[in-house]
């Protein structure tokens, strides 16, 4: 009798495994497996898109509506997708085995603008800044919904008003000239704005600092100088790196450089674009002192500036990239000729 019941009873387990496996198959012929991004899910065969969104809790961050200045203008307005193997869908899209879901979240957008003619109280150089010339008559973006005004956009469309100022720039540096310049001009009661290199800067950062101890100007020049082949022709993804990581190294040593000189002085409108997304001015120059020349001497450098000069002249000298004894001794004379005509030195001011 026992030997009757064992066997009737491993008989009951041996049909309750095999409806349980029978479960288990139909449970899974119930199920599809979807892909989330690069992950797999099991989910109810018939299941809608929405369904699944809602059971795997995919919901897409919203974006910001941004007003022309890049502010934030509305929080989450920019709703988030769903795609449904790589397309949009409607959200009763009943999912099949192998589909695939991309969680997409809602882009920031700036709201729509208008150009317009405004006036600004100080005025704004042309872009690229060659003089020191301004005008308070500007184009620039106004939001539509905002009302604010992007100034960065802005262009200045005359007239241009030239200052009774001179602006002497130096390129290139710090180099072992550099003190002697810093000194000489700090002799002289002169300000001026220097264009370093960001590699430079870092072999020397002691001067970079003197010269902003001294109240000069420090502006970016790039990060290593590239002007072969010229600077404007470069892939446009290299240009914001050399704007960049030039930048970066002046911003932990001085201050944040609001001017950017190209090597060269090589521009075009991507160039312009990349500075000015990284809220700097491009600035090129008026009157070159040709101090670059080999074997030239203080009095020709001297010379040319003193013969070029203008109101609102922006002066090319160096401190760096050669030999740079002689610029040093022609400053003297440089800043006695232009004070001689009732002419001031100033620090660039682009904005």
């Amino acid at each position: 009798m026992r030997r009757a019941l064992h066997v009737i009873s491993a008989s009951a387990l041996l049909v309750a495994a095999v409806v349980a496996g029978l479960f288990v198959e139909l449970a899974r012929d119930e199920q599809i497996t979807v892909f989330v991004g690069e992950s797999e899910a099991l989910v109810p065969r018939g299941s809608t898109l929405s369904q699944v969104a809602a059971r795997l809790e995919l919901a897409p961050e919203p974006g910001d509506l941004l007003d022309v200045t890049g502010a934030v203008l509305r929080a989450g307005a920019i709703p988030g997708r769903l795609l449904l193997n790589g397309r949009p869908a409607p959200s009763g899209t009943r999912l099949s085995a192998g589909d695939r879901i991309d969680v997409v979240p809602g882009r920031d957008r700036r709201e729509p603008a208008d150009r317009v003619v405004v006036h600004i109280e100080g005025g704004l150089p042309a872009s690229p800044q060659r003089t020191l010339a301004r005008s308070r008559r500007v184009e620039v973006e106004r939001g539509r919904l905002s009302g604010a005004i992007d100034v960065r956009s802005a262009v200045p469309i005359g007239p241009f008003r030239r200052p009774k100022a001179v602006a002497l720039t130096f390129d290139d540096g710090p180099s072992r000239h550099t003190r002697a310049v810093l000194d000489t001009l700090r002799r002289l009661n002169v300000p001026a704005t220097f264009f370093v290199v960001g590699s430079l800067a870092e072999r020397r950062p002691a001067l970079v600092r003197r010269a902003h101890a001294y109240g000069m100007a420090v502006g970016n020049h790039s990060y290593s100088h590239p002007y072969r082949p010229p600077f404007a022709s470069r892939r446009p993804a290299e240009i914001r790196a050399e704007i960049a990581r030039g930048a970066a190294v002046l911003t932990g040593l001085a201050a944040a450089p609001s001017v950017f000189r190209p090597p060269g002085g090589s521009v075009s409108p991507q160039v312009l674009e990349a500075a000015r997304a990284q809220g700097q001015g491009v600035v090129l120059w008026s009157v070159d002192a040709e101090d670059w020349r080999p074997g030239t001497t203080a009095s020709r450098i001297a010379r040319r500036v003193l013969r070029d000069v203008r109101r609102g002249s922006i002066v090319l000298l160096h401190d760096g990239g050669g030999d740079r004894s002689q610029t040093v001794k022609a400053l003297p004379a440089i800043v006695r000729g232009i004070r001689a005509r009732g002419l001031e030195l100033v620090l660039l001011d682009p904005a």
